[in-house]
């Protein structure tokens, strides 16, 4: 009993010798201790206000504890250290438990020197043994591997303050309000570890930390939350390394949440609910070189063992870039300083497996502009708007479903070469890009409401408004090889001015359709292309001539180009109609203007041997309608042929060649037009043998054309032409036969180009009695001559003919009749005769003939004696002798035979006759 008691009251006393020494000496010690050794391990002076100790529930606490540098700045600070040991936990369960650690108010001061040195990397005094002391220490923790949990660490109120002197303007950051909790940390039953972390960034940024995480395999999840996050105060870290100046508010917003797996290999997996980049002002030189309102992506996901990335709901608002191209290269390029060892090379490995990046639901509004210093050109692009679905990179394989890119306004301007390009509000759909080693799309369609092309230098001039191009199944191979089944363009409006030549064409409200084309090098092919009723207006202001067409039907089958031969299988044009009108215009040099005409005969030739060679197939026309005006007369001239059909046999520009023809039309209401013949496409001059036929054309649809040149209009008529050219080694042979069917002349007109012509008498010579006018007009020359002139020629004899009806009938109507002229001029008597012997009759019979055949004209007879030899009385004899035979034996009317009573010949015996028309 005894003994008992001597135990009780020794276990009494060690008790109360460990409360007491525990509550009063053991923190004496350990502050003594804790100040000793940092002293003489740190670099740093350490100071601790108090240190207390619970030896009942093992709680241990350090109360404002520093390390100061040797100029007195703190460097570590805590208000307060509390430690909670659970020893019978540890006991229980064979494991080193730690039931609490909290830490209130710390304070770090870490301080970047000028040579990039951290100052607490630097707080351990140097030792002679401390390599060989980590070998050792790390050898025994491998051996001992003691489980160990640490139920809760709890961090309060904690402050960072981090210091770079490396500029020449110190770079700062702090983060304050610092709370961080951990629960269960420890390898003891692989617990499962939770913890929170929450701080602030200097003034504006918010950050919370959601997590949780096992050590052994390692795995943690959760979620980092940045609110305001101001990019400024960290890219101002290193301003060597970033060349630019960005704004104070330009900020990060990320909800990130994260997932780790070490069990099998490192399996990380991030995604996002928030990703915001705002308010982008990026300067450089105090100009602004790019802006952003707001990035903004709705979802992303990282695997890194799938190894995809993947973007979902890409907005990007307010995009501005500002290019400029110098001699130092791309201002872009300048933002940050990059390495410039050239040494250095990036190993890339085959085998591996690829990363795969897929974008959906991309949209953005982006202005762009680019100046280019180098080729004195600029590009100016506002409002762009893109809107792409489904963007996949792989490698360097590019696929992206579906993307459409509208452009308010787009500026090109080159200033060196004088060329603007402008357009507003283009519109671009796009399907099923891929790129890899090729580029194809499924299709495409580019709109856009004004599009302009300004040459200045070439004074050409391109607009096309309404324009709407389609495009179907492109490709883009490796070895440049085109490919595209389809293209279309409907229904815009394109003008095209070229101001040095006076051209125009307008051209509207047609589509045009190009089928299965094909490229590579200079080979080419094309199925089909089809035009579909244009409205094309052709002007040249420089001669007045405008062409308008419309309606047309064009379809071309199967063209290529191989080895310098141009094929076409087949051309059809139906239904075009096609107006050529000549407004009224001044008086040209016809010298001159044929003198320019044979030089460009001449250099189109010598260009023409170094053409692509031609084979194209049959031109079939059908249902063509031809208007043809001519306001530059006094009288403005129109006709119309319509139902023009024909056909045009394959054309090759071989030296051989030969190409029919065949066409046929009607003109205007009741003439008929017809073409027929062969020609050599590659030079007329080679072989032309073309037949022109037209007949019954109404006379006074030329009055335009009488009335300016020869001043007398046509009343009525018809007019059948055959005209034949045969042109061979450059020398041609036409005949021109002109048949002119009961013309009745019209009135008067002044024309300063007419030439005076008896047309009357002419008219009255050449007609016979049936009104029908025949006229052979032969043409012959070589067509290598400067100074030949078809028409010229053509003008020439017609004019030639005309004023021989007045100053040699005789010659003209014994040609008509197959006489000589010596045969009818003049009826020849004999000294004192005036009977009418078979002598006179030979003649007179022939001048029966004649007016027989032309009732318009009359015989007129002036008395004709010898005064030395013969009375006047037998040459009034003579002339009455004549009339009454031609009247009363030929049954000549009596109003073709005229007796000139007031006139008289006196110096032959012959009676000379003249020939008159008849009013």
């Amino acid at each position: 009993m005894k003994a008992l008691k001597i135990l009780f009251y020794t276990l009494i006393s060690l008790l109360v010798i460990y409360i007491i020494s525990g509550f009063t000496l053991v923190p004496y010690l350990l502050k003594k201790e804790l100040i000793k050794n940092l002293d003489e391990n740190l670099t740093l002076k350490s100071s601790i206000e108090d240190v207390k100790f619970n030896p009942i529930t093992l709680n241990a606490k350090v109360h404002d504890f520093k390390l100061v540098d040797e100029n007195n700045n703190i460097i570590v600070f805590f208000k307060e250290l509390n430690i909670s040991l659970s020893i019978f936990k540890s006991i229980e369960q064979k494991h080193f438990r730690i039931e609490n650690i909290t830490f209130d108010e710390i304070f770090l001061n870490i301080i970047q020197e000028k040579d990039g040195s951290i100052n607490l990397a630097n707080i351990l005094k140097p030792t002679e043994n401390e390599e060989k002391q980590i070998e050792d220490n790390t050898d025994e923790q491998t051996s001992n591997n003691i489980k160990f949990l640490v139920s809760k660490i709890d961090l309060k109120n904690a402050d960072i303050n981090f210091v770079s002197n490396i500029d020449k303007q110190p770079f700062s950051i702090y983060l304050k309000d610092i709370n961080y909790t951990i629960y269960d940390l420890g390898t003891f039953k692989n617990s499962l570890s939770s913890n929170n972390l929450t701080f602030r960034i200097n003034e504006h940024t918010d950050v919370q930390i959601s997590s949780a995480f096992k050590i052994n395999p390692f795995k943690a999840y959760g979620k980092i939350s940045i609110n305001d996050l101001r990019i400024k105060e960290f890219i101002d870290f290193d301003k060597n390394f970033f060349n630019f100046e960005l704004n104070n508010d330009a900020n990060i917003n990320l909800g990130l949440n994260y997932n780790i797996d070490t069990t099998n290999e490192l399996a990380l997996y991030l995604a996002t609910d928030l990703l915001e980049i705002n308010n982008i002002n990026l300067k450089q030189n105090k100009k602004t070189m790019a802006s952003l309102k707001k990035l903004d992506i709705k979802r992303f996901d990282f695997d890194l063992v799938s190894q995809n990335i993947n973007f979902n709901g890409v907005f990007i608002d307010g995009l501005k870039a500002n290019m400029i191209l110098d001699k130092n290269g791309v201002n872009f390029a300048s933002l940050v300083t990059t390495s410039t060892n050239s040494n250095e090379k990036k190993e890339e490995n085959s085998n591996s497996k690829p990363w795969i990046l897929n974008f959906s639901d991309i949209k953005a509004n982006i202005d762009y502009d680019l100046e280019d210093k180098i080729n004195n050109n600029s590009i100016e692009a506002k409002s762009i708007l893109l809107d792409a679905q489904n963007l996949k990179i792989v490698n360097s394989l590019v696929e992206l479903e579906k993307a459409n890119v509208a452009n308010k306004t787009f500026q090109f301007l080159d200033k060196s070469n004088n060329l603007e390009i402008k357009s507003n509000n283009i519109n671009i759909d796009l399907n099923n890009l891929k790129i890899d080693d090729n580029v194809a799309f499924s299709n495409a369609t580019i709109k856009s409401k004004e599009l302009n092309f300004d040459e200045k230098n070439l004074k050409i001039n391109v607009d096309a408004q309404n324009l709407n191009l389609g495009l179907n199944s492109f490709l883009f191979t490796k070895d440049n090889a085109i490919s595209l089944e389809s293209a279309k363009i409907s229904k815009p409006i394109i003008t095209f001015e070229d101001f040095t030549n006076k051209l125009r064409l307008n051209a509207k409200d047609f589509d045009l359709t190009v089928n299965k084309f094909t490229n590579k090098g200079e080979i080419f092919g094309i199925n089909s292309i089809n035009l579909s009723k244009p409205n094309l207006v052709f002007e040249n202001t420089a001669n007045n001539l405008k062409i308008n067409t419309k309606n047309i039907d064009l379809k071309i089958k199967n063209i290529s180009n191989k080895n310098n031969i141009l094929k076409v299988e087949k051309t059809d044009l139906n239904n075009p109609h096609i107006s050529v009108v000549l407004p009224k215009t001044e008086t040209k040099s016809l010298e001159k203007e044929n003198k320019t005409e044979s030089i460009e005969v001449v250099q189109t030739d010598k260009k023409e041997n170094n053409k692509t060679k031609l084979n194209i197939g049959p031109v079939n026309i059908k249902n063509a309608v031809l208007d043809f005006e001519d306001k530059n007369l006094p009288i403005p001239f129109k006709t119309t042929v319509t139902k023009l059909n024909g056909k045009i046999s394959e054309i090759k520009n071989t030296k051989l060649g030969k190409t029919n023809l065949e066409i046929n039309g009607v003109v205007d209401n009741y003439g008929v037009a017809k073409i027929t013949g062969v020609v050599n496409p590659k030079n007329i001059k080679i072989l032309t043998d073309i037949n022109m036929k037209f007949q019954n054309i109404a006379m006074q649809n030329f009055t335009p054309y009488t009335a300016k040149f020869i001043g007398r209009e046509l009343k009525s008529g018809k007019l059948d032409l055959d005209l034949n050219y045969n042109i061979e080694k450059s020398n041609l042979n036409a005949k021109n036969n002109i048949v002119i069917t009961k013309i009745e002349l019209g009135k008067e007109v002044q024309s300063p180009e007419a030439i005076s012509l008896p047309l009357g008498i002419a008219i009255s010579l050449l007609e016979d009695k049936n009104g029908i006018i025949d006229i052979n007009l032969p043409v012959s020359g070589n067509v290598d001559d400067p100074q030949f002139s078809i028409g010229t020629i053509l003008w020439k004899a017609f004019v030639n003919l005309i004023t021989k009806a007045v100053t040699a009938p005789f010659s003209l109507l014994g040609a008509m009749f197959n006489f000589s002229e010596d045969e009818i001029k003049s009826v020849k008597f004999e000294i004192k005769e005036s009977e009418i012997t078979p002598i006179q009759k030979e003649t007179l019979d022939k001048i029966a003939l004649i007016l027989e055949k032309r009732e318009d004209i009359a015989i007129k007879l002036v008395s004709s004696y010898n005064k030395e030899k013969e009375s006047s009385k037998i040459g009034k004899e003579r002339i009455l002798n004549i009339k009454e035979y031609l009247i009363k034996e030929k049954s000549i009317n009596k109003k073709q035979v005229i007796l000139d009573e007031k006139s008289e010949e006196t110096s032959i015996s012959s009676i000379n006759l003249k020939i008159e028309q008849l009013q």
